[in-house]
């Protein structure tokens, strides 16, 4: 697999993974209403900024810190 697909896949699955079970749980945790529907804007939110903003970037910089 490439190392790019790698570092997408990470920065848009798994990282707004980690981030959204991470406020469920504070939330849960604070006696907060959890409704699973308002954490979906918040996984699609951070997926998004994953594939086009921290995926790439990190990416670039781990290829350059290589040459």
């Amino acid at each position: 697999m490439p190392k790019i697909l790698k570092v997408l896949i990470f920065w848009t699955l798994i990282v707004p993974t980690i981030i959204t079970i991470l406020r469920i749980a504070l939330d849960f945790f604070l006696g907060r209403e959890v409704e699973l529907l308002s954490y979906s804007a918040v996984f699609l939110g951070i997926a998004a900024a994953g594939l086009v903003f921290a995926g790439p970037l990190n990416y670039l910089i781990s290829k350059s810190k290589e040459a």
